[in-house]
C-alpha cells in the first residue's frame, strides 16, 4: 500500500496510530482503516464498507480531531475520466468504528472565484492550528478547532499553492 494517510490519536501515554486508504501497486484504491495500539503493537481493522463510509481513495489528509476521532479530507478516487480530486470532509470515531460525513464532495471551479470551498485535491497537507494566536482576526473562530489546508493538486491537471482554514465546531 502507498499513498495512504496516517495520524496519531490519544493521550500522551496511550498514543495510537490510525491509517486510512491508499493504493495498491496495481492501482486499486482502498477505504480501509486500521488502528495500531502503541501499547500492544496490535493492528485492528475498522469496517469502512457501505454508504456511511468514504469512497476508496489515495493521497488524502488525516489529522487528529480529539483523543478518539480523526478528520479526513479529500484525496483522489478513480473515475472513467481518470483520477478525480475530492474535497469531502469526514470524521472517523475510532472507538465505535463509525464514519460521519461533515461535508459532501462538491464540484468547485479551480479558479476559486465563485466559492470559498476548496477545489478537490490530493497530496495536500492538513494541520491543526492555534487560530487565536496565528490568524489576524481569530475572533470569528470562537472556540472552534481550526485546521490549515495547504496545497495539493488536482490529479495531473493543476497544482495548488493555496491555503484554506477549516473550522470544526463541536455539537452542543
Amino acid at each position: 500500500r502507498g499513498l495512504h494517510c496516517a495520524t496519531t490519536i490519544g493521550a500522551s501515554k496511550t498514543k495510537n496510530m490510525v491509517i486510512f486508504g491508499g493504493a495498491a501497486q496495481d492501482g486499486r484504491m482502498s477505504n480501509e482503516a486500521f488502528v495500531l495500539d502503541s501499547t500492544t503493537w496490535k493492528w485492528t481493522k475498522i469496517n469502512c464498507e457501505g454508504e456511511d463510509a468514504p469512497a476508496p481513495r489515495a493521497g488524502a489528509c488525516l489529522c487528529a480531531l480529539d483523543d478518539n476521532s480523526v478528520l479526513l479530507f479529500g484525496g483522489a478516487k478513480p473515475s472513467e475520466g481518470g483520477l478525480v480530486g475530492l474535497n469531502d470532509v469526514w470524521v472517523l470515531h475510532v472507538d465505535s468504528g463509525k464514519w460521519e460525513c461533515l461535508l459532501q464532495h462538491q464540484t468547485v471551479d479551480n479558479d476559486r472565484s465563485k466559492s470559498a470551498f476548496p477545489p478537490g485535491r490530493n497530496a495536500a497537507t492538513l494541520t491543526e492550528i492555534d487560530a487565536k494566536n496565528m490568524l489576524p482576526d481569530a475572533s470569528m473562530f470562537g472556540d472552534s478547532r481550526c485546521y490549515l489546508l495547504q496545497g495539493g493538486w488536482a490529479p495531473f491537471r493543476k497544482t495548488f499553492n493555496d491555503v484554506y482554514v477549516l473550522r470544526i465546531s463541536s455539537k452542543k
